[in-house]
């Protein structure tokens, strides 16, 4: 029996994917909430991790969806509110980023922008190694430049028109945040926003999604306790700091997958973030090392080779 402790949106996660990998799995919630306290936002970034979890636990999210006639469609542009106290709708498609800064800033600002949140890719690619395909920490000089942990937010906004500036202090959470806390940029411009609405169009909250991963670990099985001595094979709760990085060391010190205690973590405060499709992705990290830890298999998707068992 395999003890995950916190009904965290991570927990929930784990749980779900561990159940369907075959193992018999106890969710301690402490008497919290299923999922965590908070609500999940309305829009959702990064579908693919919903997707992910949905899959690898058992069933598709399209069909889980279908079966509660819920769609899952592209949300309004964003509304950001600028420093001289207008608003700017800014679509999540690169060539209507492009177009919407120009038409209000020209051409030439419509650049600097499109060249940041362009560098901002290129980040994000160094982000995901590190923070979503595995558990390496930041081991030189070279991995600490790739992730831009000596630049912060606040030089990220100087690139741009001051009218502009208050865009990438909102996406960073603060200016000497280190740059990596503004990814969420080129997340949206690469994935875009997307939100549930019923059968008439109808918006619906976000945490539909939540609900239907509750109903996902019933299915497979998964026992609820609200209390339990042993100790937790997979630790889901959420430590006792802040959620964003307010520093490059700050980073660096967020709660690791594999401890140097060697216990296995997954919450909104690793390294991936505190972002919902973040906290999933901390979740599949910890169950893949989990797993291969009681089995010796490897189930991450890297390995073509893995099959997972099948349904009784």
């Amino acid at each position: 029996m395999l003890i995950i402790r916190g009904a965290t949106l991570a927990g929930v996660a784990a749980a779900a994917r561990l159940a369907r990998l075959g193992h018999e799995v106890t969710l301690v919630t402490d008497g919290d909430q299923v999922g965590g306290a908070g609500a999940l936002p309305d829009v959702i970034a990064v579908p693919a991790a919903w997707r992910d979890v949905f899959k690898k636990s058992g069933g598709h999210l399209q069909a889980e969806l279908n079966r509660v006639h819920v769609e899952l469609v592209e949300a309004l542009p964003r509304e950001y509110v600028l420093a001289d106290g207008s608003t700017l709708l800014l679509p999540g498609e690169r060539g209507a980023q492009y177009r919407a800064v120009a038409e209000r800033f020209g051409e030439a600002e419509a650049a600097r922008w499109r060249a940041l949140v362009d560098d901002l890719d290129d980040l994000w690619h160094a982000y995901r190694r590190h923070a979503l395909e595995g558990i390496a920490p930041v081991a030189d000089a070279r991995d600490r430049a790739a992730l831009w942990l000596d630049v912060t937010v606040g030089q990220l906004a100087e690139r741009v028109d001051d009218r502009l500036a208050p865009i990438v202090l909102e996406a960073g959470g603060s200016p000497a945040a280190p740059a990596v806390e503004a990814l969420s940029l080129s997340a949206e411009r690469r994935f875009g926003r997307w939100r549930l609405v019923d059968g008439d169009g109808g918006a619906l909250p976000g945490s539909l999604l939540l609900d239907l991963l509750a109903r996902r670990i019933e299915e497979r099985g998964v026992r609820l306790v609200e209390r339990c001595e042993s100790s937790p094979d997979l630790d889901a709760t959420l430590p006792d700091r802040p959620l964003r990085a307010v520093s490059a060391e700050d980073w660096l010190t967020r709660v690791p997958i594999v401890g140097s205690d060697g216990v296995v973590r997954a919450s909104a405060c690793s390294p991936a973030g505190p972002a919902p499709w973040a906290e999933l992705g901390s979740a599949a990290l910890a169950v893949y090392e989990l797993h291969e830890r009681l089995t010796g298999e490897d189930c991450r998707p890297t390995n073509v080779a893995f099959k997972l068992p099948r349904l009784a």
